[in-house]
């Protein structure tokens, strides 16, 4: 009679359950790349040999023409083996189990990963701001990456600003009428524009020297020049 495939042990099937809780805990930072030990290898051939006892079977059994023709003694080796061997194949079943929820997990970060890196950055606009008083000159640069946008000045001879004062970068449309704030700047800088500043709007790039407290432009431009 054929013989019979039975279901893993509980046991097992509570491994598996834990395998998968592991599995489904598992971040990107997991995945980084770190030095195994130096005896690692070891550790997992002896693994291995203690998981699989029935690798290690003598050869020489089946060179032996009297053990094929003796009915009773496979059937002797079948009853002694056959809880382990069941054992065996549970554990093989879960191990490969676990082995393809780490696959899949891997998977999904992989593919998060791949995402992440088709966000490109794209020059949507730049320009050279024109001198109105000062050494300094700066060039400007809007940059779209998916839905956030970012004004990128890279200034030179840009001295400190004079005591009680500073540098503000600004955005403004063309008839001056409501210039909008990018905050305070030392020299070459990267902001990023609000969702509530259209630069098709906006599309002036200024630079004013301002009096510290005050919150309007001073009217005071330094440097100026349009995106496009």
């Amino acid at each position: 009679m054929p013989e019979e495939f039975t279901d893993p042990p509980d046991s097992d099937s509570e491994e598996f359950a834990h395998l998968l809780l592991l599995g489904a805990g598992l971040s990107e930072s997991d995945f980084e790349l770190v030095t195994p030990p130096a005896d690692l290898w070891d550790r997992i051939a002896a693994g291995v040999s203690l998981a699989e006892p029935t690798v290690l079977a003598e050869p020489t059994v089946l060179a032996e023409p009297t053990v094929l023709t003796q009915p009773t003694a496979l059937a002797d080796r079948r009853d002694s083996g056959g809880r382990g061997g069941s054992r065996n194949s549970g554990r093989r079943i879960v191990f490969a189990a676990a082995a393809a929820v780490l696959i899949l997990v891997a998977g999904a970060v992989g593919i998060r990963l791949v995402d992440s890196s088709r966000t490109s950055t794209e020059l949507v606009a730049s320009t050279t701001l024109d001198v109105i008083e000062g050494p300094a000159t700066a060039q400007a640069k809007l940059l779209r990456s998916g839905n956030t946008e970012r004004l990128v000045v890279t200034t030179e001879n840009m001295p400190a600003a004079p005591a009680g004062s500073h540098y503000e970068l600004w955005l403004v449309d063309p008839k001056v009428t409501s210039p909008q704030s990018l905050g305070p700047m030392t020299g070459s800088t990267e902001v990023l524009i609000p969702a509530s500043i259209d630069p098709a709007i906006y599309p002036v790039v200024d630079i004013s020297l301002q009096q510290n407290g005050t919150h309007d432009h001073s009217g005071h431009s330094l440097l100026r020049g349009t995106l496009q």
